[in-house]
């Protein structure tokens, strides 16, 4: 060794000078050149996973020295046994023993030095020299120096290795960090170029997996050349590097596209899978990366995924917990009951919409207020009593009670929280509101009532009718033979035709209350309504053509038939028409009935208007009710009767006033295809 080499610091010093690996490994070579006497010297770097040399500083070496060195059988074989048995080697005649070697180096000797760590060979240290070496103080030093090529490189891929994870550890705190629920798209996006620059690749991609509609979605990219129609790729895609990688179980290197303008070669794909489900991938276009790193990056891609994937996965949960707490906020607040939530000490921690409504508060004044002080009395005496047997039963409590806060009468349960273990962790009250049932179960109640005093006097009117009747029939009878007798003087005559005239009158009564009190029995046939609306017409005819009274017909063709009784829907006709023509006196007027049919052709109408002065405002809301009339000569069971005949039939009958003047009654009737 020469005095220059020996004026040198020690390794020791030179490694801790610099952490350079091009400073420290130019020095290293140049130790090992002086000890050596070599011309030319070239560091070989061994690629992790393979038995592939590569170039790392070279000195008086051509150019083409970055391709893969010693790739033949018998170098590779010479490699490995130096590598192997980790001892320093020399070899001569060169051109024999390794041509290529020799081809590239030009020298007729070597010496090979074993790079070796405690994890295993790194490399190798290939030295020309221009002839054997004799002696051995040249081998210490080549050896210490191979020793110094260890740690350096050892230490430059600890640096590589600890700058790439910090990196990638950091894209994906920040991601994590955006602050907003679930992943926004300028966090994912920020993600991507932050990996693009980490990777010095030329475009990051992020895919998601739609597993319904089994495809990949573009979510964000670290450029915006992606064309629109390649946004969105199947699943099942055998050329997208996004569905290959989705395939994957781990990182690894896939074919590009062809056509896709981001480089040519392989794109590095990262999968992103769950704890159940394959979540999406990562598509790295054109990563540049040392020879020999491959395996080293593909192992942090790997751990990128899985941190990614975990920070997916729990956006995903939490949009999911999101979207579950909103659907429940709205539950709780479409719910038409007053809920309450409480604690165990019986204060307020939850209400609802309808709670504050009822209560006249905010939600902010009910919560954290007790329970007892925001109802009525009568309540909180009931809840007081619940709170003093709260620790013997788990069990619900309801009751109904009148609360004069809340405004009505509310069917109140209040069911235990209970926790895992079994402990009460507070309760919920919810107050249905039962105020409008038990008006109505009031109303049916008294409804019933009468509808028994209605068929009690229906039966005693039917019963006196029939009694009536038959007398009636015989005054009748009698005074028609009277009356048919041509020897009655004048004075007797008279008074006999008031006579019948009165017990015919009566006899109609009569014959009304029996119809109105249903003691005849509907006969159904298929009825003609506007055969049944002409008899009822003609019948009045007469009478309104002496009163100047004009009857129009509108009857509509191809009207469905109705399944009743002709007769009694004649005469309901004809009780509206009377009506009609009694309103319109003797002044005369216009009465117009018209017939029609629903579109669905399922209700057959029957309008009868007029034009005279309608039906006292008072009076509208009860002038189909038995006994009731507007006349002093009216009995009141007309429209009655009607009312009946039309129920009989399962129809409707209304009567309003018309604008311009006088009233419209409207009859419908289901048609006969409705009723069967």
């Amino acid at each position: 060794m020469g005095p220059a080499a020996s004026a040198r610091p020690p390794i020791a010093v030179l490694l801790a000078e610099t952490d350079r690996l091009i400073d420290v490994v130019a020095g290293l070579r140049a130790r090992a050149c002086e000890a050596t006497g070599a011309r030319r010297s070239v560091l070989l770097e061994l690629e992790a996973g393979s038995d592939r040399l590569r170039p790392t500083s070279a000195a008086e070496i051509e150019p083409w020295c970055g391709g893969a060195w010693l790739t033949g059988p018998a170098d590779a074989a010479l490699v490995a046994s130096v590598l192997a048995d980790g001892q320093l080697r020399q070899i001569a005649p060169l051109p024999l023993i390794s041509p290529e070697l020799a081809r590239r180096l030009e020298t007729p000797a070597a010496v090979l030095a074993p790079v070796i760590s405690g994890g295993g060979p790194l490399g190798l240290l290939v030295l020309g020299v221009p002839a054997v070496l004799a002696g051995h103080e040249w081998a210490g030093a080549v050896m210490e120096c191979a020793a110094g090529f260890a740690v350096a490189l050892s230490r430059a891929r600890l640096q590589r290795d600890s700058h790439l994870q910090r990196g990638l550890d950091d894209l994906v705190v920040a991601l994590g960090r955006s602050g907003a629920p679930g992943l926004p798209i300028e966090g994912l996006e920020e993600f991507c170029r932050g990996a693009a620059r980490l990777l010095a690749a030329d475009r990051v991609a992020l895919w998601r997996h739609d597993r319904v509609a089994r495809r990949l979605v573009l979510a964000a990219a670290s450029d915006a050349r992606q064309p629109a129609d390649l946004q969105t790729v199947p699943a099942a895609d055998g050329d997208s590097p996004a569905a290959l990688g989705l395939r994957h179980t781990r990182a690894g290197f896939v074919p590009m596209v062809p056509g896709l303008d981001v480089g040519a070669g392989t794109a590095a794909v990262v999968p992103l899978r769950g704890r159940r489900r394959a979540l999406g991938v990562v598509v790295l276009d054109g990563v540049r990366m040392r020879p020999g790193d491959e395996a080293r990056v593909l192992s942090h891609l790997d751990g990128l995924g899985r941190q990614l994937a975990n920070v997916l996965e729990n956006a995903q949960l939490i949009d999911e917990v999101l979207r579950a707490t909103r659907e429940i906020e709205n539950a709780f607040d479409s719910m038409e009951d007053v809920v309450l939530v409480c604690d165990p000490q019986g204060r307020v921690t939850r209400a609802n919409a309808v709670a504050a409504r009822r209560l006249g508060r905010t939600r902010a004044s009910i919560e954290s207020s007790p329970l007892a002080g925001l109802v009525g009395d009568a309540l909180a005496a009931w809840l007081s009593g619940l709170s003093a047997h709260a620790g013997r039963t788990h069990e619900s409590r309801t009751a109904e009670i009148d609360d004069a806060v809340m405004g009505g009468t509310f069917r109140v349960t209040v069911a235990p929280l209970v926790t895992a273990g079994g402990g009460l962790a507070g309760s919920v009250l919810v107050a249905h509101d039962v105020s409008e049932e038990r008006r109505i179960e009031a109303d049916r109640a008294a409804l019933r009532e009468a509808l028994a005093q209605s068929q009690a006097m229906t039966h005693l009117v039917a019963g006196i009718a029939h009694e009536l009747n038959n007398p009636l029939q015989a005054v009748l009878g009698h005074a028609e033979l009277l009356r048919r007798t041509e020897a009655l003087p004048p004075r007797i005559s008279a008074p006999l035709r008031q006579v019948y005239r009165e017990s015919d009158r009566a006899a109609r009564i009569v014959g009304n209350l029996l119809v109105l009190a249903g003691s005849g029995h509907v006969v159904r046939r298929p009825v003609s309504v506007n055969a049944a609306v002409r008899r009822a017409l003609a019948l009045r005819a007469g009478s309104c053509r002496r009163a100047g009274i004009v009857i129009e017909r509108h009857l509509a063709d191809g009207l469905p038939r109705v399944s009743g009784d002709g007769l009694l829907l004649q005469q309901a006709v004809h009780n509206i028409v009377l009506n009609a023509e009694q309103a319109l006196g003797d002044g005369g007027g216009r009465i117009t009935v018209r017939t029609s049919c629903s579109r669905s052709r399922r209700v057959v109408s029957i309008t009868v208007q007029d034009n005279g002065p309608g039906v006292p405002a008072d009076a509208l809301p009860r002038i189909f009710e038995p006994f009731f009339t507007t006349r002093d000569a009216g009995s009141g069971l007309g429209l009655a009767m009607v009312t009946r005949i039309v129920r009989e039939h399962a129809g409707e009958i209304g009567a309003a006033n018309r604008r311009g003047g006088g009233a419209v009654f409207t009859l419908r009737l289901p048609a006969r295809s409705v009723l069967q």
